[in-house]
């Protein structure tokens, strides 16, 4: 694997199954565009994957065991709040 380009996460999080606790969330740092060979025929292809630093390297989040998925992360029913007072005030 090969890495090509990498590009800013703020605002994503991979989510792990954490068992009886349920889902955990994790703030990505990146995502990096790779450069794949499955040795399937088709040749090199590229893939975005996920990372966050995992003790003192980073890591792509999509091979833990327990990985689930990347999605946005939720805002708070504050910021929801925030936002629309301050629409009602203009």
């Amino acid at each position: 694997m090969k890495i090509l380009q990498i590009m800013p996460a703020e605002g994503w999080v991979a989510v792990y199954d954490g068992g009886e606790d349920g889902e955990m969330e994790e703030p990505l740092a990146c995502f990096a565009l790779v450069q794949v060979d499955y040795k399937n025929g088709d040749g090199p292809q590229t893939e975005v994957r996920g990372m966050a630093p995992d003790e003192k390297l980073m890591a792509f989040v999509e091979d833990a065991e327990n990985f689930v998925t990347i999605r946005r992360a939720e805002e708070s029913e504050d910021d929801d709040e925030e936002e629309d007072e301050s629409e009602t005030e203009d």
